[in-house]
């Protein structure tokens, strides 16, 4: 009922300021183009843009899922032997810029600019800190992405439509910098904010999920800015860090269009991707019971058979569906949740933390804990189920450590944790070199390896010619596939 009174005021504000300018600006105001809107629509529309273009079959499914080798491609193969298409490049970066991160910073600026005005959606400074927070987890997906891009000149509107690129170096210092101040900035006595579908208002949740944050965008520059690394990672620890799946930020889609899951929208019409073979021949290998929770069986077999990963298109149309095992049920279903950051990814960072000598604690049990939570989240309840799994030679951590490293260790089973975050599972192999991935089976179209990076919009080229030359030259590189990113240095 508050929020209700408050919401009839902001209106009866709103009506009031209109019927005070009379008919003299009606003829210069396009009522179809609003110069002010409530700020929980923005901050609705930010997560909802950025969780369905980063879940979805283009981004997700033809890119990240196929990169990390989480899925393979039934039909039109090209994207799994690195063929990317130069439109959905150009579109992408259109919409994350132009749409989320541009209402993002709306709610920053009018809040700045006018307080009093937005104090109907949430105390001022919780406004500020969300958005601020959230635009440091769409950056960094940019930058991990991309490489250099355009950060500190960014979201100036026509005051600056050739923005300049950042080094990594720049973005990386700029996003801890941005989530110790918002973290800060959260006021947990204050209104929670409205319009927020990850934690509904919860700013305690918001706190924890920029602690965690922050060791996501740490741990990534543990090899190049070792001793911020090791910092940034204590000031998250001590800021209070995720403690469970309870706390794991996550957009929750409903059961109908449009605000169902896109995957499981694309699926209604088209059925273009299926179980990789990199990934069932290491879940079947290690025994893991989150295999059924990833793909279903195959109908002629009943047994999970993976899509060879890469084939030519004729090799994987010849491919009976029914043959090779699909995504499963669970993945494609319409209020199935897309995850921005998840409990089980903290505690495989924290492992990494203790093994670089960054902070104190065992290792193994912060690995042992990472997949509990992930066994967890994707309904394996089974204690004794989990232990088992723990106890094999294949999985224990000092088995696998003594056999190999605590890279491919904590490597192997934090991509499995991953799984349906295909940039991330990408990015930790780019990171900590853990092997398990391989070249596509039909040979790659573009490139002569796994990609390091993606190829930059082609739109950039034409629109921010001068700031894409430059960037290009802050990448230590050309403008290719093979190019590796400043943080990947083994």
């Amino acid at each position: 009922m508050k929020n209700i009174i408050k919401l009839l005021s902001f209106y009866l504000f709103i009506f009031l300021m209109l019927g005070c300018t009379g008919d003299f600006e009606d003829t210069n105001t396009n009522p179809n183009q609003p110069l002010e809107t409530a700020t929980s629509f923005l901050l609705t529309s930010a997560q909802k843009l950025m969780m369905d273009h980063t879940w979805d079959e283009w981004f997700n499914g033809r890119r990240g899922n196929q990169l990390a080798q989480y899925w393979s491609s039934n039909q039109y193969s090209s994207e799994s032997r690195y063929r990317f298409r130069v439109e959905i490049s150009n579109t992408y970066w259109r919409v994350f810029y132009a749409e989320a991160l541009n209402d993002l910073q709306q709610i920053i600026n009018f809040n700045n600019e006018d307080a009093a005005k937005y104090v109907f959606f949430g105390d001022t400074q919780n406004q500020i800190a969300v958005a601020r927070i959230m635009k440091v987890w769409l950056y960094q997906n940019l930058t991990d992405t991309w490489g250099p891009i355009p950060y500190s000149q960014a979201l100036q509107g026509s005051t600056n439509p050739e923005p300049i690129y950042d080094t990594q170096e720049t973005i990386y210092r700029g996003l801890l910098t941005e989530l110790t101040e918002a973290a800060a900035q959260i006021n947990t006595e204050g209104e929670g904010v409205q319009g927020d579908i990850i934690y509904n208002g919860d700013m305690n949740k918001w706190k924890k999920f920029a602690h965690s944050l922050k060791l996501r965008v740490a741990i990534r520059i543990a090899d190049v800015l070792p001793d911020l690394s090791a910092q940034s990672i204590q000031q998250a620890i001590d800021g209070g860090i995720f403690e469970g799946n309870g706390d794991n930020a996550l957009f929750s889609y409903l059961g109908g269009a449009p605000n169902n899951n896109p995957l499981n929208e694309d699926h209604k019409t088209r059925n273009d991707f299926a179980a990789s073979n990199t990934m069932v021949d290491v879940l079947k290998e290690l025994g893991d019971p989150r295999i059924g929770e990833f793909y279903a069986p195959t109908v002629n077999t009943g047994e999970f058979v993976g899509e060879v990963y890469g084939l030519t298109e004729e090799d994987a149309a010849l491919t009976p569906n029914d043959d090779v095992s699909q995504r499963s049920a669970k993945i494609l279903a319409a209020n199935f949740p897309g995850i921005y950051l998840d409990y089980a990814q903290t505690q495989f960072i924290l492992a990494e933390a203790v093994e670089r000598g960054f902070i104190g604690g065992d290792a193994a049990s912060y690995y042992n804990e990472g997949i509990t939570a992930s066994m967890n989240f994707w309904g394996i309840g089974d204690a004794g189920a989990i232990d088992a799994y723990l106890a094999q030679d294949n999985v224990a951590y000092s088995s696998v450590k003594g056999a190999s490293s605590w890279k491919e260790a904590i490597g192997k089973q934090k991509w499995i944790a991953l799984y349906m975050q295909g940039i991330q599972g990408w990015t930790e192999w780019r990171r900590l070199d853990f092997g398990i991935l391989q070249l596509p089976a039909g040979g790659a179209l573009s490139g002569d390896g796994i990609p390091m990076r993606i190829i930059y919009p082609t739109d950039e080229q034409t629109l921010n010619g001068v700031s894409y030359s430059d960037g290009v030259g802050l990448l230590g590189g050309a403008d290719a596939l093979s190019t590796r990113l400043w943080w990947d240095v083994n």
